[in-house]
This record gives structure tokens, C-alpha cells and sequence, in this order.
């Protein structure tokens, strides 16, 4: 937090001029964001959002979303803004290094770029998410006027635990004191720790299933159509979200109570309906190809698979589906392949190329341990093999889906969508 915070000082604190969301838990943190971002910019106020980690470029992390005549506009940040704000920047990063004697990392320098881009562009609110845990991480020196924890469950075993509750204990450090806090519903250990650290920080606290409800969670032609009761006394009617999966409708509902607190007040159901409408979350039960369909997501915990299973038979069907599989080493490989056997049909091992995925072979051999059928395991040199593979096995009528990890579902979208403009 030393290097963060003196490199906002020398900035003359940037995060401070404009109200500010900030967002920790395990998984849906991104898509959250994203949907804060679209409904306050929908509300009239050009709101920024920072994001990580990021899939194939690092203006994914930056974006800025603003009404443009009744539609909601979002616009990931230019290259040439992007290249001028870390000139900018690299000279206050010398300093930090030299009077600390330490290393500025890469997530604070663009945690910073993202302080200081907000506040060039005057937005009205910024929205944040933070990067690993809570406490500890480098937007959390924002003033976090209202802080978001979604569900809570095990990740980064290594920095925040093997329990949901000691990775509870950072990620509720976001809370303020006397701020506005929005919780999804945690397991009792979980929540007693929320409730707790709001009492003591003197922060309101609204609790989903008590103060704010999803009412309704249908599925819809292209994603969800949901009914939310908010914390402000705001009821929204067959909301259309433009994403698939039954965690796509929490996580929208925990934006709607959020934005309704910063705001204070029920929100405009138009506006609302308009922003939600905007919002894309890439690698996030994506749909990248047809014949057969293709579907890329993230899932790299095993809270994440245990969602991504039941959320592809409820949005595509039952199609036998092979799956193109690389974890990073670190990860809970275990827990995500037992959470994804009933689902698989075959899968396709690989080795995507951050230094930390484990080998495929490794892979494989845990497979087996999960309890795979041998002949549906096979491995693969490169994505495209595997994908290649996956999709013969499927056949036209079936169903690949290429999982386990951020970094290689960002691999696939440079592979079966092409790079970020």
C-alpha cells in the first residue's frame, strides 16, 4: 500500500475527486463492474471502470461509459491516451522507487493510471475492481463511497487461504467506514464477518435476500430476463441482460443496489433497462463460433466451474460438450475438473503460455484422478490443435467450450475472434 499511496500523493489524489464504487469477492467482479459502469452512465453520469485482469489487451482494463442521445455508450481507452498516460506517469513511478526503495508493480502503475485518466476526463463516479483480495490491494485507496462484495467462496489459496473465510477476512477490508456496503448472500461464517466489519466501521450494510432480492431469473433468447427488488425501494420488471447464466442475473442485481446507493434514491427503469442492455462481459460464457457452437469462459476456481456446468445446459442445451481445458499450476485443479465431469462429454488438455499453466500432461493425469473416462481424455501441442480436435469430436451438433483459465480463454479470442481493435 506504501508505493499506491505515494504515488497518489505526488498525484494530488485523482481517485479522491469523483464518488467511487469499489468491487472485491471470487468471481463475477469484472461483469459487476462492467454493469455498475453501464446503469450509472446510463443515469446521466460518464462513469469510468477499471477492470482486471485483462484477456488480450490492456485497454480492456480502461473504460469510459456516457449517454450519447439516449443510448449508452462504452469506449475502452484510445492507445494514444493510453501510451501518453504512462509517459506521464513513469516519472512519478522514478520517484516512488527511489524514495522506497522499492519496485512499483504493474498492477499499481495501472491502478494509478486509472486514478489519473478518470480524473482527466472528468467523470461523474468511478468503478473499481479490486485485483487480489481486498485490504491489501492497491484500489483500495479509493474512497469507496460504496463497496460491493459478491459471493465469497476460495481463491489465490496461496495470499488469501484455503476457506472462504480467511479469503473473507481482505476482501471485507474494502469497507469504509460510514460508507455504503451491498453484499451478496455468503455462507453464515461468511456473513457474520461482513455484518461485523460494517457494525464497526459504521457502514450501512444491505444484505441480497434481505434488503435487496432477485425476484425473478428467467432465460431469455441471447441471455436473461430478470426481476429486481433494490435497497432503495426500486422494483425493475423483466429487465433484458445481454449475458447467459443464472450468476449473470446476480451479479445484475447486485449492480442495480449498488447504483441505487451511490445514487440514494429507486433508479429510472429506462435508464436501467438501457444500460444493462449495453453491457458485454468477453470470455464469459461468450459464444465465438457456430457448427458447432463454441463457447469460451473464464472459469479458473472451482466455484466458477461449479456455475459454468449447469449454466451451459440451461443456456444451450444438452449437447454432448468437449472441453478444451488449461489451469494454471496454482490453481485448485482438483476442485475445477470434479466440478466439470458430469458436463463433459470429451475433453482436450493444453498448455496455454503463461509460465504459470501447469502442462497438459499433468493435466490429464489429474483427470484421471477426478475420475474421467481415460478414452475421452486426449492432449494437445497448441490451442489450435486442441480446439481443432474438440470440434471433430463434436460434430456439427455439438458443443466445445474452452475453459479454466483468464489467460487461455484470451488466447482463444485472439485465436477465434481476432485481437482487440
Amino acid at each position: 500500500m506504501a508505493r499506491i499511496e505515494a504515488l497518489a500523493d505526488l498525484l494530488d489524489h485523482p481517485e479522491r475527486t469523483y464518488p467511487t464504487v469499489q468491487i472485491a469477492g471470487t468471481n463475477g467482479k469484472t461483469t459487476t463492474a462492467r454493469m455498475v459502469g453501464a446503469i450509472l452512465a446510463a443515469h446521466g453520469l460518464t462513469t469510468g471502470v477499471y477492470t482486471s485482469p485483462h484477456l488480450q489487451s490492456i485497454r480492456e482494463r480502461f473504460s469510459i461509459g456516457g449517454d450519447d442521445e439516449g443510448e449508452v455508450r462504452i469506449d475502452l481507452i484510445d492507445p494514444d491516451e493510453l501510451a501518453a498516460l504512462v509517459e506521464y506517469l513513469l516519472p512519478y513511478v522514478d520517484l516512488v522507487q527511489g524514495r522506497l526503495g522499492e519496485d512499483v508493480t504493474y498492477f499499481e502503475l495501472t491502478t494509478a493510471m486509472a486514478f489519473e485518466w478518470f480524473a482527466n476526463r472528468s467523470v461523474a463516479a468511478g468503478v473499481y475492481e479490486a485485483g487480489l483480495g481486498g485490504a491489501w490491494d492497491a484500489t483500495n485507496i479509493v474512497p469507496g463511497d460504496v463497496s460491493v462484495l459478491t459471493r465469497i467462496a476460495v481463491d489465490h489459496i496461496a495470499f488469501l487461504g484455503a476457506t472462504p473465510l480467511e479469503n473473507a477476512r481482505e476482501k471485507v477490508g474494502i469497507v469504509k467506514p460510514g460508507a455504503r456496503c451491498i453484499s451478496a448472500a455468503q455462507d453464515p461464517d461468511v456473513a457474520r464477518l461482513v455484518e461485523e466489519t460494517a457494525e464497526r466501521q459504521g457502514a450501512l450494510l444491505a444484505v441480497e435476500g434481505r434488503d435487496f432480492r432477485l425476484v425473478r431469473d428467467d432465460a431469455g433468447l441471447g441471455g436473461r430476463v430478470i426481476t429486481v427488488e433494490g435497497p432503495q425501494g426500486g422494483r425493475y420488471e423483466d429487465l433484458f441482460v445481454p449475458l447467459f447464466g443464472s450468476h449473470m442475473a446476480l451479479n445484475a442485481t447486485l449492480a442495480i443496489a449498488a447504483a441505487e446507493e451511490l445514487l440514494g434514491r429507486a433508479l429510472d427503469y429506462d435508464a436501467t433497462a438501457a444500460g444493462l442492455r449495453a453491457v458485454s462481459s468477453p470470455g464469459r460464457l461468450e459464444i465465438v463460433g457456430r457448427e458447432p457452437l463454441v463457447v469460451i469462459d473464464g472459469a479458473h476456481n472451482p466455484q466458477a466451474a461449479q456455475a459454468l456446468g449447469p449454466a451451459l445446459v440451461q443456456s444451450f442445451g444438452g449437447a454432448p460438450k468437449s472441453f478444451v481445458l488449461s489451469i494454471f499450476a496454482d490453481k485448485d485443479i482438483d476442485g475445477i475438473l470434479t466440478a466439470l465431469r458430469p458436463f463433459a462429454a470429451r475433453v482436450v488438455f493444453w498448455q496455454a503460455s503463461s509460465p504459470r499453466a501447469a502442462p497438459a500432461a499433468a493435466l490429464r493425469e489429474a483427470a484421471e484422478r477426478a475420475g474421467f473416462d481415460p478414452a475421452t481424455m486426449a492432449t494437445a501441442s497448441s490451442l489450435e490443435e486442441a480446439v481443432g480436435a474438440a470440434r471433430s469430436a463434436a460434430g456439427p451438433d455439438g458443443m466445445v467450450v474452452v475453459t479454466g483459465s483468464l489467460h487461455g480463454v484470451g488466447e482463444a479470442r485472439d485465436l477465434l475472434v481476432g485481437p482487440v481493435d
